[in-house]
C-alpha cells in the first residue's frame, strides 16, 4: 500500500547518495534521481566542469525532466561527475553519479617520421582516442625510454615527458634514432602508434687509430685512422702540431683518403723509409661542417734526440696551453723546459705531462708570453734543444646591445655591435637567425671603427623580425651576441566573420581569424543592435560557449538567448585593430534557460524575483507563491513585464524582504509553441559565522586531523569549507602574513566530507585529515564555512608543527683515512637538507672487520653516536692493526636513524702485536742448554703480518755474579728454540715477544728455567801448611764455577815417589768448613797434596798438586786466602785469619801502614783466633785489610780487599708526554754504589690522593702510567734498588693529564622541546678533552612562587633524557651540571614549552639569564672587570697629581755638580722628602759596622766617611763569609781565603722610588745628591763603572768630606744584575742590586733573624751590635735613597722619630708592597769577573785601610 506523506518532510534519497555508470559510445543512458519529500521537491542537473557545478540546460541531446535526465548519442565528452539537487523549504539532498564512457582505443605519433641533425632536439605527439584511458607509455626499438618506473623523468634528463603524451629527446645522437612507439591502455584493451627518428648530419667519430709504435730507422710506416658522419669528414694530418702536406713533407710520405662499404672515411699517413727525423707525435683530425675529432700517438725511431722547429705557438688568455716538444729520438732519458736561462720547475701554475709536455694554466700575456727552450736528453747523454716562441693573444670581449623593443613597421632601427677589450685587429659579421644577412633585407652594416659596426635599418618591416648575431673574431678567439628584433604589424583579416543563423538546440561555429605580430588578440562581443555601441565581452563560464585557438566562436546547444549581434575584434596594439559584426538568428518554442533556481538575499533587502521566458511571441506570464497565484492587489509585491526580442521578462518585487518570505516561487509561461514553467526557491539569508573551536586534534608526520564545530549558518545551508594552510617559513617568527603567495594551498571540502552527520547535527563535531604534509614543518591554518551567500571570515590562523619522521636519506661523500695502525677518520657531509624529516641531532657511525656479517646492531657490528649537526667526522680507535673494515654512517634525529650510506671499506696500518706469544715454556736440556716452545699470539691480535719471535734471556743475577749479566735476544721464525752455550747450573729469565715489520710487540711474562748440574770446576785456591810434625792442615776456597750443588770435598794425598794417592772426603754441611788436617804423616817426608770438588753429577777437575813436608819447627803461616770482599753498607764484616806454626805465631792486623788494635770506639774487633770483625761497614772503612802472622820460623800474610756496597743513586726522572690518560716517563740511571741495580719503584698519586707503587725491570727505562684521571694533576717519583737497598727518591715530576672541565654545550643542539617535554641530548655535552662521567639536571618554572630548584637526576648519563609532565607553553630555567675528572661546569638554560599545537611562545619581557640580569652582582666575572674599572677610574686623578708633583720635585732637585750646595729648606716636595727619610730610616742596615774606640772618632770626618763607607744594607740571599776570629789582622786577600761563609734569607723590603735628601728638622746642613738613571737595559758593567768612578772620585778628595755624606751615589734602575760598588773590606764582591719600587714599610713587631722573610723591626736594628750609630756635633749623614748599589750614611740616634708624621703614614699607604725583585736566575758574576772589573779600586782600598787606625772589627764578605 503507498501512501502520500503526511506533514512537512525534507528531501530524503532512496538510493545511494554516489553511483558510477559506464557506457559505451553512441548509446542513451539514462540518470535517475529517486527521492521523497512533501512539500515535493524540485530536481536540478548539475554537471562538474573544470571542478565547478554548472546547470544543465536542454539540448538536442541532453534533456532535463525532473528525476531523470536524458544523454541521447553518448559521447566521450560526456564522461564525468553528474550532480542531481533536490530541494524544498525544509532542505535538500545531492545524489552524484560518475558516467564513464567507453571507446575503442587508438594511437597515432605525429610526425611519423623525423630527420634530426646531431645535437638537435626532436618532440613525439601520441594523439589518443577512444576512452577510458589508463596509462600511457614509451618505448623505443621495443625498450623501454625511460629508466623511471612511473613513466616520468627529471627535467634535467635529455630524454623526458613534456606531457603523458608528448616525449621530447633532446641533443640527439646516433645511440637515439630508430623506431619510438607510443603504448595506450585500460583495463580492456590497448593500442599503439610508432614514429621514426632518422639522424641527418652528425659530427665525426673516429672508428679505428692507430697506436704509439716504436721502430728502428729504414722501417717501412703506415698510419691508420676512420672516422663516421654526416657528411663524410675530411682528414687532416699533423705532426707535432704542423700540418703535413704533400708539398712539406717530400716523396718518402704518402697521404690519402677514401670511402669503404660502410661509410666509414678511411686516411692513412705511409712513410716508405722511416728516419730519425720522422719521429714525432702524429695526429689526425676529421671535421665536417658539424665538428671535429682528433687523435694523437707519438711514432719513436730509435737514433739520437732531435728536435724540429716549428712556428710560432699561439696562447688565448685566461686559458690553459700546453707546449709540446717536438722531439724525435728514441729512447729519451729526461725532457726539460728553459726560460730565460733557468730550469722551469713545477708549480701551481705549470705542470708536466706525458712525454714532457709543460702546461701552464690561465696564461698571462705578460708573464707567459716569450720565448722557451725544451731540452731533450737521449740514454747515451746526447741533448738536442730548441727554442719555441709563444705569443699570447687576447680574446675580444663584446658588450651586450639590444633593440628597441618598441618598434613598428616603418620604424627606423640602429643597433651598435662594440668590442671593449681585445687584440687588433677584429673582423665583424652580422648574421639573421644563424644566417647571413640576405639583401633582399635591405639591412645596412657599417663600420665605425677597428673595435665596433652598426646595424642600419631605414625602414623595419615584419621580414626584419629575428636574431640578429654579432660575431667579431681576432687571432686569439671568435665571440659572438645576439639580439632579437621584434617589429610589430597591425592585424590582417584571415577568415572574415559572416552573418549565421540556427536551430535552437543545435551547435553553432563563426570563424573569425587574423594575422600580425604580436599575434592578435581575438576578442567577441555581443550588443542588442549592429550599430549598438554597448557591445559587452562574452561570458565563457556557462560552458556551452568557448573561443577557440584560432579565434573561431563555437555554442554548443544554441538557444534563444544566443540570438542576437555578436562583434568580433582582432588586436594587438598596433593600429585600430579589426572589428565585424554578425548576427545570430535562433526560432525556438518557450523555455526557460534555467526551469529551477535558488535566489538568496539578505534579510531587510528588496528581492527581485526574474523570470525570463524565451520563445516566439506572444508569451503569458504568472506567478505563484507556495501554489498561490499572486495577484496585483498584495501591498508588499510588485509585479512587471518586459517585452523583449528573444522573449518576455517577468519582475517580481518584494519590499523588505523577511524570514516568512522564503519559499517556492513558480513562475508559468505559455505561447502558441508550448508551456513551460521556472520555480525558484527564495531564502532570506545572513553569512554564516566562521567556524567554531577550529583545532588541531591529532597531529602525525605527514597529517594533522582538524576538528571544529559548525558555526551559525545564516538561514543558508552550508556548503562547505575553505581551509588555508600554509608552512611557516623560517623568516616569518611564527607569523602568516601574505596568505595569497604562490606557495599557499587553498582545500576546498564539502561540509559532508567532514564526517557523518546526524539529522539536525549542524553543531555535531567535524573531522578533517589535512594530509599531503612534509614532517617536522611548521603549518599555519585557517578556515572559513561557506553558505549560499558568502564565505565567512576566515578562523584565527592557529599552527601546527607536524611530527619528525626518521631521515629518508643517507649521508653523503662519506670518506675513511687511515690515520694508524689501530685508527681511521670518518668523514662525510650531512644528507640532502630535504631528506632530514626534523633536526639532525647527530650521526651513528657503524663498522665491522671486512668479511664478517655486517648488519644494523649486528653481533659483529660496532657503532658510535656522535651528537651535533655540524659534526662532520669521527675518528674510529681501538681497532684491529692491518684490517679491513666496513664502514657506514646513518643520521638521526629525534624519531630515529635514517638509512645507512653505502659500505666504505679502508684498512688500518700495520701495527705491532697487541698481545705476547702464548704457553711460553722453558726446559733443560743439559747444563748449557734449555728449549724454549710456546705459541703464537691470537690471531686477532697480530697487529699485522708477522715478521718472527725474540727470545730475550740472561741469567738471574747470583751473589757470586758482581755485574749484571745483558740480556741476549735470539730471532726465530718458529714456534720453539733452543738456547745453548748457557752457564751451568744457572738460573735463566726467558721472555718472548712477537714483530712485525713496523716493531716490536708486547713481552711476554717472565718464564724462569735453570740448566742441570755439572761437574764442577777446580777449587779457586787451596794451601797445605806444616801443622806438626805428623800432619799437615790443608785448606782451600769453593770453586768459582760450581756448576752445581757441592755435596762434597775430597782431599788427595800422595807421598813422593808413589803413585796412588790417599783420599779424604769431606761433605759438605751447614756448619762444614773449607779445611782438613791430614794426619799419621812422616815428618819431613815430602807430600803431594790437591783438592777436588764433587757434585751429584760428579767429581770435578782437582786443584794443581802442592807439594808439603810436616814438620815440628812449623813456620808460620795462614790458611786464609786474600780475597776481595764487597759488603753492604752498615754490615758488619768478619775477615778470618786462620794461622798454623809452631811456637804459635803472633797476628797482626793492618789497614794501609796503620795496626789496627781492635779499640771499642774504632768498630775494630780482634778475636782471640786472629778473626777481625769490623762493624758498621761504611765508605770510610773501605780499603785492603792484611793480617801478618809471625813465629821464629817464618812469616806470612793475607790482604782482604773490602769494598762496601752502596744503594743506587736516585735516578733521574723526567716527563715525555702526556695523554688524557697516560703519563710517559722515562729515566736515566746513575752510579748502581757498587752492585747491580735489579730493579725500580714508580711511586705516584694523583692530587689528594695515596701513593702507589709499580714495581719495574732493571733494563726498563721508560714507563707509561696508564688508565689515569683526565684532566688531573700526578706526582711522581723513581727509586732504584740493588741488593744493598734503595736509593734516595728522584725530584717529585708533576704531571697534568690532558683535558679540562666540560666545556659549555650550544642550547640548540642540547634541547629540544615540545608541549609537555623537553629532550636534552646530554651526549653533545662538549666534555674539554675529559669523558664526562655524570650529570645533575635541575629545573623550575621561569615565573610563578615556587622558585626552588627541582631535582630530576643528581647521577644522570651522557644520554639522551627526557622531563616529562611540564605545562605547555610555559617557560622554564633548567640547571644543568656536567662533572667529569677535571672538574665540573654549570650552564644555565631558560626554554619554553610549545602549545599543544606545537606553537612557540615568545619570551616574556622579565626573561633574564641565571647567570646575569638581576643577580649580576653575584658573579665574579662581571663584578671583578667592574669593580677595578671603577678602581682605576678613581684613582686616575690621583695617579696624576703624584706623577706631576714628583716631575716637579725632579725640576727642582735637579742634577747637582760636585760641590754645589743645595738649600737647606725641604718646602719642596716635603711630604715626599719626609716619606724618603722614613723609608730610609726603616731599611738601613749595617753588614760591616765599625765599632769606634772611641766618641772623639765621631768627630773625625775621614772617620765618618770610611764607616760610612762600610755600612751598607745586608741583601737577601747573600752569602756571607766572617772571620775566624775577631782579632785585629790586617786585611788582604789571602785572608779571605781562610772565611766561614754564612748566607742571609730573603726580606720583604722595598725601597720607594722616591729619593730624596732630607735633613732632621732644627738642623742645618749641606749636602751633594747624584741621581744616576739606569735603564733595564743598562749592563751590570756600566753601573759598576759609575759606582767605582763615584768612589774614586770620592776617596782622591779627602778635603771635600765636610761637604758631602758618605753615601753620596745612588743608582736608581731596574737592573737584576749585581751592581753593587760598595767600598766595604773586599771591595771586589757586590751587593745585590734591589730596585726601587713605589710603597710604604710597616714596622712588624718580630724579632730580626737570619731566616726570617720579614722585615726587621727598626727597634731591634737599632739595638743589635751590628749597627752602631754616630753621634756627636759634627754633621750627620742621613740615607738618601736606595737603589743599586746604594751605600747607606750612618744613621743618627733615634732619627726615625725626627720625620714622622701622621701625614707621612698616609702618604706611605698609598704605595703599596712590591715582592723584592733584586734577585734573578740570571747568571751572577764569578769572583774572578768582580776581581778583574775592580783590579785598581782594590789596591787603593788596601791601601787606605792599612792604614786605618780602627783594626778591630768584623769583616765580612757578600758573594750574590
Amino acid at each position: 500500500m503507498v501512501t502520500d506523506p503526511t506533514g512537512s518532510m525534507p528531501p530524503r534519497l532512496t538510493q545511494r547518495s554516489v553511483t558510477v555508470l559506464s557506457a559505451e559510445q553512441g548509446a542513451d543512458v539514462h540518470l535517475s534521481c529517486a527521492a521523497q519529500a512533501n512539500p515535493p521537491p524540485t530536481f536540478t542537473w548539475f554537471r562538474d566542469q573544470f571542478g565547478q557545478l554548472r546547470p544543465v540546460t536542454q539540448s538536442a541531446r541532453v534533456t532535463p525532466s525532473q528525476d531523470v535526465l536524458h544523454i541521447r548519442h553518448l559521447s566521450p565528452e560526456d564522461a564525468g561527475r553528474w550532480v542531481c539537487r533536490v530541494s524544498n523549504q525544509f532542505g535538500e539532498q545531492r545524489l552524484e553519479t560518475q558516467l564513464t564512457v567507453t571507446a575503442q582505443l587508438s594511437a597515432h605519433v605525429q610526425p611519423h617520421l623525423q630527420v634530426v641533425n646531431s645535437g638537435d632536439s626532436a618532440t613525439f605527439n601520441c594523439s589518443v582516442t577512444g576512452s577510458p584511458i589508463e596509462s600511457v607509455w614509451w618505448m623505443r626499438n621495443a625498450e623501454p625510454v625511460l629508466s623511471i618506473s612511473d613513466g616520468e623523468a627529471s627535467t634535467g634528463s635529455r630524454v623526458r615527458l613534456l606531457s603523458q603524451q608528448v616525449l621530447h629527446v633532446g641533443g640527439v645522437s646516433r645511440s637515439d634514432r630508430g623506431m619510438y612507439q607510443c603504448f595506450v591502455r585500460n583495463d580492456r584493451e590497448s593500442a599503439q602508434g610508432s614514429a621514426e627518428l632518422r639522424l641527418g648530419d652528425t659530427v665525426p667519430e673516429l672508428q679505428s687509430t692507430f697506436i704509439e709504435q716504436v721502430l728502428r730507422p729504414g722501417s717501412p710506416v703506415s698510419l691508420h685512422c676512420s672516422a663516421t658522419g654526416s657528411p663524410p669528414p675530411q682528414f687532416s694530418w699533423f705532426l707535432d702540431g704542423e700540418l703535413l702536406t704533400a708539398s712539406s713533407v717530400g716523396h718518402r710520405y704518402a697521404i690519402g683518403q677514401y670511402v669503404d662499404q660502410a661509410g666509414d672515411v678511411i686516411s692513412h699517413v705511409n712513410i716508405s723509409s722511416a728516419r730519425v727525423q720522422d719521429g714525432g707525435r702524429y695526429t689526425c683530425k676529421a671535421s665536417n661542417s658539424l665538428g671535429s675529432i682528433t687523435h694523437s700517438a707519438r711514432l719513436n725511431i730509435y737514433g739520437s734526440p732531435y728536435i724540429r722547429a716549428i712556428g710560432t705557438l699561439h696562447a688565448v688568455a685566461g686559458h690553459d696551453v700546453t707546449l709540446r716538444c717536438p722531439y724525435s729520438g728514441y729512447p729519451i732519458s729526461a725532457i726539460s723546459w728553459e726560460r730565460r736561462g733557468k730550469e722551469l720547475p713545477a708549480d701551481l701554475r705549470r705542470s708536466r705531462g706525458k712525454g714532457g709536455s709543460l702546461t701552464i694554466s690561465r696564461v698571462d700575456p705578460a708573464v707567459d708570453a716569450g720565448s722557451y727552450v725544451c731540452s731533450v736528453r737521449g740514454n747515451s747523454g746526447e741533448l738536442a734543444r730548441r727554442e719555441i716562441q709563444l705569443t699570447v693573444n687576447n680574446p675580444p670581449v663584446m658588450e651586450p646591445f639590444f633593440f628597441p623593443s618598441s618598434l613598428q613597421e616603418g620604424s627606423r632601427a640602429q643597433v651598435t655591435c662594440s668590442i671593449s677589450s681585445g687584440d687588433l685587429p677584429i673582423e665583424f659579421a652580422w648574421l639573421k637567425d644563424g644566417q647571413p644577412l640576405p639583401p633582399s633585407l635591405q639591412v645596412e652594416e657599417k663600420k665605425g671603427g677597428a673595435f665596433f659596426t652598426f646595424l642600419v635599418f631605414n625602414q623595419v618591416t615584419s621580414r626584419h623580425s629575428g636574431s640578429y648575431t654579432c660575431v667579431a673574431s681576432n687571432s686569439a678567439a671568435t665571440v659572438n651576441y645576439t639580439a632579437q628584433l621584434l617589429v610589430k604589424v597591425a592585424p590582417q583579416w584571415v577568415m572574415e566573420p559572416q552573418d549565421v543563423a540556427t536551430l535552437a538546440g543545435g551547435s553553432l561555429t563563426v570563424h573569425c581569424q587574423a594575422q600580425g605580430f604580436p599575434q592578435p588578440q581575438i576578442t567577441w562581443m555581443r550588443g542588442q543592435e549592429r550599430l549598438s555601441s554597448d557591445f559587452q565581452p562574452l561570458d565563457y563560464a556557462d560552458g556551452r560557449t568557448a573561443l577557440t585557438p584560432n579565434g573561431s566562436l563555437v555554442i554548443q546547444s544554441v538557444g534563444p538567448k544566443d540570438e542576437g549581434y555578436y562583434l568580433c575584434r582582432a588586436a594587438n596594439g598596433i593600429g585600430p585593430g579589426l572589428s565585424k559584426v554578425v548576427s545570430l538568428a535562433v526560432n525556438e518554442p518557450v523555455k526557460f534557460d534555467t526551469p529551477a533556481r535558488n535566489v538568496t538575499a539578505r534579510r531587510g533587502e528588496s528581492v527581485t524575483l526574474s523570470c525570463d521566458v524565451k520563445g516566439d511571441h506572444p508569451i503569458q506570464v504568472y506567478w505563484l507563491f507556495n501554489e498561490q497565484r499572486i495577484h496585483h492587489n498584495n501591498y508588499r509585491f510588485s509585479l512587471s513585464e518586459v517585452k523583449l526580442d528573444t522573449g518576455l521578462q517577468s519582475h517580481l518585487v518584494i519590499q523588505q524582504s523577511d524570514r516568512q518570505d522564503s519559499g517556492l516561487y513558480v513562475c508559468e509561461a505559455d505561447n502558441m509553441f508550448g508551456h513551460s514553467k521556472q520555480t525558484t526557491l527564495l531564502a532570506v539569508q545572513e553569512p554564516p559565522d566562521p567556524p567554531v573551536n577550529l583545532e588541531v586534534v591529532e597531529v602525525g608526520s605527514r597529517a594533522v586531523r582538524l576538528s571544529w564545530r559548525p558555526p551559525f549558518d545564516g538561514h543558508s545551508k552550508l556548503i562547505g569549507y575553505n581551509v588555508q594552510y600554509k608552512a611557516s617559513p623560517p623568516s616569518s617568527h611564527g607569523e602568516i602574513t601574505d596568505w595569497q603567495h604562490a606557495n599557499t594551498l587553498n582545500l576546498s571540502i564539502s561540509a559532508v566530507e567532514t564526517g557523518d552527520r546526524a539529522e539536525g547535527g549542524e553543531q555535531q563535531q567535524h573531522t578533517s585529515v589535512l594530509s599531503g604534509l612534509h614532517p617536522a614543518t611548521t603549518y599555519h591554518i585557517r578556515m572559513l564555512a561557506i553558505n549560499g551567500i558568502e564565505p565567512s571570515v576566515f578562523t584565527d590562523p592557529i599552527a601546527a608543527k607536524t611530527q619528525e619522521e626518521a631521515p629518508v636519506g643517507p649521508p653523503q661523500s662519506v670518506h675513511i683515512e687511515t690515520l694508524g695502525p689501530d685508527q681511521l677518520l670518518a668523514t662525510w657531509k650531512p644528507p640532502k637538507a630535504e631528506l632530514w624529516n626534523g633536526d639532525l641531532l647527530g650521526y651513528v657511525i657503524y663498522w665491522n672487520v671486512h668479511g664478517t656479517s655486517p648488519g644494523f646492531g649486528g653481533n659483529h657490528t660496532s657503532s658510535h653516536t656522535v651528537h651535533g649537526m655540524s659534526v662532520n667526522q669521527f675518528r674510529l680507535t681501538d681497532l684491529r692493526k692491518f684490517t679491513h673494515y666496513d664502514v657506514t654512517v646513518a643520521a638521526f634525529n629525534g624519531v630515529g636513524i635514517g638509512p645507512q650510506s653505502a659500505v666504505v671499506t679502508a684498512a688500518t696500518q700495520e701495527g705491532v702485536p697487541e698481545a705476547p706469544p702464548q704457553n711460553v715454556a722453558c726446559s733443560p736440556l743439559s747444563s748449557q742448554s734449555v728449549k724454549v716452545t710456546w705459541s703464537p699470539p691470537p690471531a686477532n691480535q697480530h697487529g699485522g703480518l708477522l715478521q718472527g719471535y725474540k727470545v730475550i734471556y740472561r741469567p738471574v743475577q747470583k751473589d757470586s755474579i758482581i755485574r749484571l749479566a745483558s740480556s741476549e735476544v735470539k730471532r726465530t721464525s718458529s714456534v720453539e728454540t733452543y738456547l745453548h752455550g748457557l752457564l751451568k747450573f744457572t738460573n735463566y729469565s726467558v721472555r718472548l715477544l712477537a714483530y712485525t715489520s713496523v716493531g716490536d710487540g708486547v713481552v711476554s711474562d717472565t718464564v724462569y728455567c735453570a740448566t742441570e748440574q755439572d761437574v764442577p770446576g777446580p777449587p779457586a785456591g787451596m794451601k797445605a801448611l806444616a801443622l806438626t810434625g805428623d800432619s799437615i792442615l790443608v785448606s782451600w776456597l769453593p770453586p768459582d764455577q760450581p756448576n752445581g750443588i757441592i755435596v762434597q770435598y775430597t782431599v788427595y794425598v800422595v807421598e813422593g815417589g808413589r803413585v796412588k794417592p790417599s783420599s779424604f772426603s769431606v761433605r759438605v754441611g751447614p756448619s762444614s768448613e773449607t779445611v782438613f788436617e791430614v794426619r799419621s804423616l812422616v815428618e819431613l817426608q815430602r807430600y803431594e797434596f790437591w783438592v777436588t770438588a764433587s757434585t751429584i753429577v760428579g767429581e770435578g777437575e782437582g786443584t794443581r798438586p802442592i807439594p808439603q813436608a810436616p814438620n815440628s819447627r812449623a813456620p808460620a803461616r795462614i790458611a786464609s786466602f786474600s780475597q776481595t770482599l764487597r759488603h753492604a753498607d752498615k754490615s758488619n764484616v768478619i775477615l778470618p785469619c786462620v794461622c798454623v806454626g809452631l811456637p804459635i805465631p803472633t797476628i797482626t792486623w793492618r789497614r794501609s801502614t796503620e795496626i789496627i788494635r781492635g779499640e771499642p770506639s774504632s768498630n775494630h774487633e780482634l778475636s782471640p783466633q786472629g778473626t777481625l770483625n769490623i762493624h758498621h761497614l761504611d765508605k770510610s772503612k773501605e780499603g785492603n785489610y792484611t793480617c801478618m802472622a809471625k813465629n821464629l820460623w817464618g812469616e806470612d800474610q793475607v790482604t782482604y780487599q773490602v769494598l762496601v756496597l752502596m744503594a743506587p743513586d736516585a735516578p733521574s726522572l723526567e716527563l715525555q708526554l702526556t695523554t688524557s690518560r697516560t703519563i710517559n716517563l722515562r729515566w736515566k740511571a746513575a752510579g748502581d754504589g757498587g752492585a747491580p741495580i735489579q730493579g725500580y719503584v714508580l711511586s705516584y698519586k694523583r692530587d689528594h690522593g695515596n701513593w702507589q707503587e709499580v714495581q719495574l725491570d732493571a733494563d726498563r727505562m721508560s714507563y707509561v702510567l696508564q688508565s689515569l684521571h683526565c684532566g688531573a694533576t700526578y706526582h711522581t717519583y723513581l727509586t732504584a734498588h740493588n741488593k744493598v737497598g734503595n736509593s734516595r727518591t728522584s725530584g717529585i715530576v708533576t704531571a697534568i693529564t690532558k683535558g679540562g672541565a666540560p666545556l659549555l654545550p650550544s642550547s640548540s643542539e642540547l634541547i629540544s622541546a615540545n608541549a609537555t617535554s623537553i629532550s636534552l641530548q646530554l651526549a653533545s655535552w662538549p666534555d674539554g678533552g675529559c669523558p664526562i662521567v655524570y650529570f645533575v639536571v635541575e629545573y623550575r618554572p621561569l615565573s610563578g612562587n615556587n622558585r626552588n630548584w627541582l631535582l630530576v637526576d643528581n647521577n644522570a648519563p651522557a644520554e639522551q633524557i627526557s622531563l616529562r609532565d611540564l605545562q605547555p607553553a610555559t617557560w622554564y630555567q633548567l640547571r644543568l651540571t656536567a662533572h667529569n675528572d677535571a672538574g665540573s661546569t654549570r650552564a644555565h638554560f631558560s626554554f619554553a614549552t610549545t602549545t599543544i599545537t606545537g606553537e612557540t611562545i615568545p619570551p616574556p619581557n622579565d626573561l633574564q639569564d641565571p647567570s646575569t640580569g638581576a643577580q649580576f652582582y653575584r658573579d665574579v666575572y662581571v663584578m671583578v672587570p667592574i669593580v677595578c674599572a671603577a678602581v682605576v677610574l678613581l684613582s686616575a686623578p690621583l695617579l696624576g697629581y703624584i706623577a706631576l708633583h714628583r716631575r716637579t720635585c725632579v725640576r727642582t732637585e735637579g742634577y747637582s755638580k760636585p760641590g754645589r750646595n743645595l738649600p737647606e729648606s725641604h718646602s719642596v716636595c716635603s711630604s715626599s722628602a719626609e716619606m724618603d727619610n722614613k723609608r730610609n730610616c726603616q731599611q738601613v742596615y749595617s753588614s760591616s759596622p765599625v765599632k769606634p774606640e772611641g766618641h772623639h772618632h765621631h768627630h773625625n770626618p775621614k772617620h765618618i766617611e770610611t764607616a760610612s763607607a762600610e755600612i751598607y744594607e745586608m741583601s737577601p740571599y747573600a752569602t756571607f763569609a766572617m772571620a775566624a776570629s775577631p782579632a785585629t789582622r790586617e786585611l788582604s786577600t789571602t785572608t779571605l781565603d781562610y772565611t766561614v761563609q754564612f748566607k742571609t734569607f730573603g726580606h720583604s723590603e722595598n725601597d720607594s722610588g722616591i729619593h730624596q735628601d732630607q735633613m732632621p728638622a732644627g738642623r742645618s746642613s749641606k749636602k751633594h745628591s747624584r741621581h744616576v738613571a739606569s735603564s733595564d737595559g743598562e749592563s751590570s758593567r756600566q753601573i759598576a763603572q759609575q759606582v767605582a768612578s763615584r768612589m774614586r772620585h770620592a776617596s782622591s778628595k779627602p778635603h771635600h768630606r765636610d761637604k758631602q755624606p758618605a753615601a753620596e751615589s745612588a743608582i736608581h734602575g731596574d737592573s737584576e744584575s749585581d751592581t753593587s760598588g760598595s767600598p766595604s773590606a773586599v771591595s771586589s764582591y757586590r751587593v745585590p742590586i734591589k730596585p726601587p719600587a713605589s710603597r710604604s714599610l710597616e714596622l712588624y713587631r718580630l724579632d730580626s733573624s737570619t731566616e726570617s722573610n720579614e722585615t726587621s723591626p727598626l727597634s731591634e736594628r737599632h739595638q743589635t751590635p751590628r749597627h752602631y750609630p754616630v753621634s756627636g756635633n759634627s754633621h750627620k749623614t742621613t740615607p738618601i735613597g736606595s737603589g743599586p748599589g746604594l751605600h747607606r750614611g750612618l744613621l743618627a740616634p733615634h732619627a726615625s722619630s725626627e720625620s714622622s708624621s701622621a701625614e707621612d703614614e698616609a702618604s706611605f699607604s698609598s704605595y703599596r708592597l712590591q715582592p723584592p725583585s733584586g734577585f734573578s736566575d740570571s747568571r751572577e758574576l764569578s769572583e774572578a769577573e768582580c776581581d778583574r772589573d775592580n783590579t785598581l779600586q782594590l789596591d787603593k782600598l788596601l791601601a787606605r785601610f792599612q792604614h786605618q787606625k780602627e783594626q778591630e772589627r768584623l769583616q765580612f764578605t757578600i758573594h750574590v
